[in-house]
Formats: C-alpha cells, sequence, structure tokens
C-alpha cells in the first residue's frame, strides 16, 4: 500500500469521505482486498476512541464557515486539506490507543512460584533373627527404603554357598511380595517396581528367606526366614 492509499483508507474509517471521492473509496473497497485490509484495520485502531468520547453536537454555522476557511485564495485544497487531516487524526487516534488501550493489555504477573513438595521421609527397619531361627552366620540386617525413587537398600547378608536371599514385603494382614534377590556379601540396591510400591510404607515387614537358586519357585517363602523387622519412619 502506498502512503495515499493509507491515507485514503484512514479518511473511509474516519468517515470524512463525501460524493465522488467517498463513491470510489466504496467501490475499491469492494474490489481490493488489500485497500479493504488497510481500511479493516484502521477501524479496528479507532473503533475504542468512538466509545471513549461522548456524541457532542457541534455548533450551528461551523460546517460552513470551516468550508469557506478552505475555499479562500492560497488555501490548501479541500480534498488534500482532508487527507493530510486523516492521517494526523489517525496518528493521534494510534498515539492515544498506545497510551489507553496498551495497559490493558499488559502482560499479566508472573504466576508466583510453588514451593516444591519435601521429599518424604526415608523408611528404615532393623531386621533381626527370629526367635529359633539363630544359626551360625545369621545377624540382624538394617534396610532404609527410598519412597520417592521406589529404592530399598540392605546391608550384607550373608548367604549359604549354593542358596539365594529373598527380600519380601509383607502388608499388615496381607500376603508376602517379592521384592528381589539380595547379593550374598555386600550390600544391595533393588528398585521396586512401580505397582508394587505401594507396599512401601510404615507397618510393612520386611522379611528375607533362604531359597533355591534364583528365589522361590512360587509365590511366597518356600525357606526360612532369617530375619524380619517393621518398616518405620527415619
Amino acid at each position: 500500500m502506498t502512503p495515499d492509499d493509507q491515507a485514503l483508507a484512514a479518511e473511509l474509517a474516519l468517515g470524512v469521505l463525501d460524493g465522488a471521492e467517498l463513491a470510489a473509496a466504496r467501490a475499491r473497497l469492494a474490489g481490493d482486498r488489500a485497500f479493504a485490509a488497510e481500511v479493516a484495520r484502521w477501524e479496528e485502531w479507532l473503533a475504542p476512541l468512538a466509545l471513549a468520547f461522548p456524541e457532542v453536537t457541534p455548533p450551528a454555522g461551523l460546517e460552513a464557515r470551516v468550508l469557506a476557511a478552505i475555499d479562500t485564495p492560497g488555501a490548501v485544497p479541500r480534498a488534500g486539506w482532508l487527507r493530510w487531516g486523516a492521517v494526523a487524526l489517525a496518528g493521534l487516534a494510534a498515539a492515544v490507543l498506545a497510551l489507553v488501550v496498551g495497559p490493558l493489555r499488559a502482560p499479566p504477573p508472573p504466576p508466583v512460584p510453588v514451593p516444591a513438595r519435601p521429599a518424604p521421609a526415608p523408611l528404615l527397619a532393623a531386621l533381626t533373627v527370629p526367635a529359633g531361627a539363630e544359626a551360625p552366620g545369621r545377624a540382624p540386617l538394617a534396610a532404609a527404603v527410598d519412597r520417592a525413587s521406589g529404592e530399598v537398600r540392605v546391608a550384607a547378608a550373608t548367604v549359604p554357598r549354593g542358596r539365594s536371599a529373598e527380600l519380601w514385603a509383607i502388608a499388615e494382614g496381607g500376603a508376602p511380595v517379592a521384592l528381589g534377590l539380595l547379593d550374598a556379601g555386600r550390600p544391595t540396591r533393588l528398585v521396586v517396581a512401580p505397582a508394587r510400591r505401594v507396599l512401601l510404607r510404615a507397618g510393612t515387614t520386611l522379611a528375607v528367606s533362604i531359597e533355591p537358586p534364583g528365589g522361590s519357585p512360587g509365590a511366597a517363602p518356600t525357606g526360612p526366614v532369617v530375619a524380619a523387622g517393621a518398616l518405620a519412619e527415619g
């Protein structure tokens, strides 16, 4: 769009055209998409101003005096004056919109940061040798549970040659659930499957049984339980 085209679009949006100029602008509006878009842009910019000020009736004879002043010798031609006035008024409208409407469209304040939830306290258990299960090499074991990651750490356990030590979780009133095999002679770290982490809570009993190589062939311990203890808040 040329500056003259933009000025004409502003004049049409402002309603300052009349006669042949108005008819020509309306005809162009119907057939020129770029011009129609420019007019729409001016109308969108100027619409808030029309709502912001009350309608005022001009004094009688004002139009005649203005036209007479424009038509005097040496005055700027009427069409040129209107075009200049339209551009000036449109520029003023844009400036007013920037000051009045701009603050209404200011970006929202940044969201208030939500404090991070503290990590749950670890669970601890002292797995002692049950009465009647004492035997050489059997000793209490310490266990710790990281509830955030589902990791269970168990101290080094003594495992008979050719056997496996298996860790179980037993909820109050529930059946034993296998958590995994312990390493022989060194600390063990087990990551419990997500579906079984519901068992990792205070009051659940951890137990260690001695099983055939690879663990219990069934869903419950088949060998002697050599250590057991309840989880508690650390």
